[in-house]
């Protein structure tokens, strides 16, 4: 899809039009707008998703911006593909320590350099995935910033892989910025560098915030779900699965589950919608065919001895029905004192 045309008032000043034309449009219901002296067809707007209408603002910040703005944080995350659950409220940008300014608005502002460890995609300039995914666990609550550590730690398949970038502190491969990313891009990030660079951080509290979240992360979950319903389940004192368990079916082919409580025989698996949506699960096949492999593939590790336990983001959400439901299959709790 083509990306829409950004209007702005500075532009219409140039050749003689007055800028206010466009705030009695937006009044009006046919324009949008994006930031302020920013604005877009309202269709070409509506048609859009959440996703999309972030970038829309990340551009629009960037031809408004006196030099290249540098991005971090929950913004460079959007870009790296790492699970941040929800699309950001503001835009993060990179301030240098002298420059001055508040956030304000739309606009969070942190501190820092604007050149060391940053890289360039589609002419966007952001911190490249180390140093983003650090920003994030040292600000994030304990669950959403598990679950950014995890997929910095994550190592996508080849074939559901759609990296644009190359290394973590290397300029991308391609030069098209994607805000959907449903995996998380570049090379997977060590522990042992994360962990040092977490030691380096210049506050106690922050070293040992983050510390608390690298101990608990992993790259072998799958995704956000996946890992807040490892969080959660922590927290409400059941034990720890190990995660993507494999199965071998009848016809010789491997199975994975999310969560494996060998203990109790029992697999467990977060249903996030977006799974059986993705086009390379399950082989590409339509939907109602995916869902039907998916039943069989349950059906014949259940013969193997195995209870099997799912769940949604509402119920993993939900503390009260998330214990119910994994206390139904048998898990034993420990509460923590």
């Amino acid at each position: 899809m083509d990306t829409p045309r950004l209007i702005q008032a500075g532009d219409l000043k140039l050749i003689g039009h007055d800028p206010r034309q466009l705030a009695k449009r937006c009044n009006r219901g046919e324009l949008v707008r994006v930031r302020r002296g920013t604005y877009l067809e309202s269709g070409a707007w509506n048609v859009l998703d959440a996703a999309s209408r972030y970038g829309l603002k990340v551009r629009a910040f960037q031809q408004q911006a006196g030099r290249p703005p540098v991005f971090c944080h929950a913004t460079a995350a959007m870009l790296w593909g790492l699970w941040i659950v929800r699309t950001p409220a503001l835009l993060h940008v990179i301030i240098a320590s002298n420059a001055g300014g508040r956030s304000r608005n739309d606009i969070a502002r942190h501190v820092g350099s604007l050149t060391d460890g940053v890289v360039e995609c589609g002419g966007i300039l952001l911190t490249n995935k180390l140093m983003t995914t650090l920003g994030l666990l040292t600000s994030l609550d304990f669950d959403y910033a598990v679950a950014v550590c995890d997929s910095a730690l994550h190592r996508a398949s080849t074939h559901t892989s759609n990296n644009i970038f190359t290394t973590p502190g290397r300029a991308p491969a391609i030069g098209q910025a994607s805000w959907h990313n449903d995996v998380p891009q570049g090379s997977a990030l060590l522990l042992s560098d994360l962990i040092t660079a977490a030691q380096l951080l210049p506050s106690a509290s922050s070293r040992h915030r983050a510390m608390a979240v690298l101990e608990f992360s992993s790259g072998l979950s799958g995704s956000a779900g996946e890992s807040l319903s490892r969080v959660q389940m922590h927290k409400l004192g059941f034990p720890a699965p190990e995660l993507q368990r494999r199965f071998t079916l009848r016809d010789g082919s491997s199975a994975f589950v999310d969560f494996w409580f060998e203990e109790f025989q029992t697999a467990g698996e977060f249903d996030g919608r977006g799974k059986y949506l993705r086009a390379e699960w399950g082989g590409g096949k339509p939907l109602p065919e995916r869902l039907i492999v998916e039943k069989q593939r349950e059906d014949q590790i259940r013969a193997q001895g195995v209870n099997f336990v799912r769940w949604t983001w509402a119920e993993m959400l939900d503390p009260n029905r998330f214990e119910l439901l994994l206390r139904q299959v048998g898990l034993p709790q420990h509460r923590h004192h």
